[in-house]
């Protein structure tokens, strides 16, 4: 792989162009994890209003009518519906795993399957999510299993 870094001191904003014979995993995933940098999410936490960056988030789920999300050292409130966080997460590691949960997928340890075609993840923080027969699929072709 060979990186080029070109100084601009007439360009707008930061342009990141990639050239390769094929799309591979491997860029898809480089692609996935630049994404992140500088994304945030607005959160609550007693309070205080937080911006917290993508890369820290394990997952979000919704609760009756409210949504939450998790890291590895807090919980917070956000006012963004569910939908609405998956078509922002739409080009990043984050992918829905249950009617009621997002998460992020390069903050999984492992999978495991479970009874009744059915997931279980264990994140990078020990929690266990299960993954929904619905979002299967989906799941193991974005992580590249079987």
């Amino acid at each position: 792989m060979k990186i080029t870094v070109r100084q601009d001191e007439n360009a707008a904003e930061i342009e990141i162009t990639v050239t390769c014979p094929r799309m591979t995993a491997e860029i898809a995933d480089i692609l996935a994890q630049i994404s992140l940098i500088g994304n945030t999410v607005t959160g609550t936490k007693d309070g205080e209003t937080c911006f917290v960056p993508l890369s820290e988030i394990l997952y979000f789920e919704a609760v009756e009518d409210r949504v939450f999300f998790y890291t590895d050292a807090a919980v917070y409130e956000t006012v963004s519906r569910l939908y609405q966080l998956e078509e922002k997460l739409t080009d990043t590691p984050f992918a829905r795993i249950s009617k009621s949960t997002i998460a992020n997928l390069r903050r999984m340890r492992s999978i495991t399957s479970q009874p009744h075609s059915r997931l279980c993840a264990t994140m990078a923080n020990g929690e266990r999510l299960i993954v929904s027969r619905q979002y299967m699929n989906s799941v193991k072709q974005k992580l590249g299993v079987k």
